[in-house]
């Protein structure tokens, strides 16, 4: 099957975009495009214009300046999981992405379409709720930020207004090491769900805890109960178990084709244990 007619638009600069964004309300930003071409082709969805900022220089990049670390949206999730200081600094995003789809889908697909798409069953969103990352996002009016726990909104829904783009994304290193679990059917799929768990220790007991759900609900969730309860605690299993009950509370189940609410909450609790046991630096 082939998309409805829509305008093809290919910008020079960040700055072309966002002005030719800000006349056509409309219009969709088409980045990696694995998530949005299907769609179309597919005809669930329509678009008058697309604009295509995958040939803007520099929105790939990937660098660190002292403890921060900046990705440019449009950086291929294949460059996230190899980028051998990602892999040393934040093994959590890197594993993440290693997991996602196919080699094909990994070459091809990007962060930022990844993260904006809002698709409750995308693996970055969560991995970005437990590294606290803070966007920038850039339209005609200028510049302004917004924490992730702010941006997921609901299903395939984003605190991005209209005429705004993606255009950087922070993550602070703080001494920190986390893994990132997900459970699904088949090679390649999506999610039945997955959970990112973050962990800074300081003398045996958990300093800082940051932990996003997928597929958990209509959108990426933050696990807020639960990270506030491991702070100063040691890495036991009576804390583990504890903190499982918690996350529960976070996650919005239901009954359907992939399992049960009670074969959810299972399985969550079960991923997040092995998550935890499985940082390195933490007891198992």
């Amino acid at each position: 099957m082939f998309p409805e007619k829509f305008e093809y638009y290919a910008p020079e600069s960040i700055e072309e975009a966002t002005k030719f964004l800000n006349g056509h309300e409309d219009a969709k930003v088409l980045a990696g495009g694995q998530s949005l071409i299907p769609l179309l082709k597919l005809r669930f969805t329509s678009i008058p214009q697309l604009v295509d900022i995958g040939r803007l220089k520099g929105m790939d990049s990937i660098s660190f300046q002292g403890n921060t670390l900046r990705i440019g949206p449009m950086a291929r999730t294949h460059s996230i999981a190899e980028d051998p200081q990602i892999r040393k600094k934040f093994p959590i995003l890197s594993e993440a992405a290693g997991l996602i789809a196919d080699p094909l889908v990994r070459n091809m697909g990007t962060i930022g379409g990844d993260i904006c798409h809002g698709d409750p069953a995308n693996d970055f969103p969560a991995v970005m709720l437990a590294l606290n990352a803070t966007f920038e996002v850039t339209s005609a009016k200028g510049k302004r930020t917004i924490k992730a726990q702010d941006f997921f909104t609901d299903t395939f829904t984003t605190a991005l207004n209209p005429g705004e783009i993606l255009t950087g994304i922070t993550i602070e290193d703080r001494n920190s090491s986390g893994r990132y679990m997900k459970y699904k059917k088949y090679a390649g799929d999506f999610s039945i769900l997955g959970i990112a768990v973050n962990l800074s220790m300081d003398s045996g007991k958990i300093k800082e805890a940051g932990i996003g759900l997928t597929n958990c609900g209509a959108t990426a969730l933050k696990a807020t109960e639960a990270e506030k309860f491991l702070v100063g605690k040691e890495v036991t299993d009576d804390n583990i178990a504890k903190a499982g009950d918690l996350l529960l509370k976070a996650a919005d189940f239901m009954d359907d084709d992939n399992g049960s609410v009670k074969f959810k909450e299972k399985l969550l609790k079960y991923l997040f244990t092995k998550a935890v046991k499985g940082i390195g630096g933490v007891p198992k």
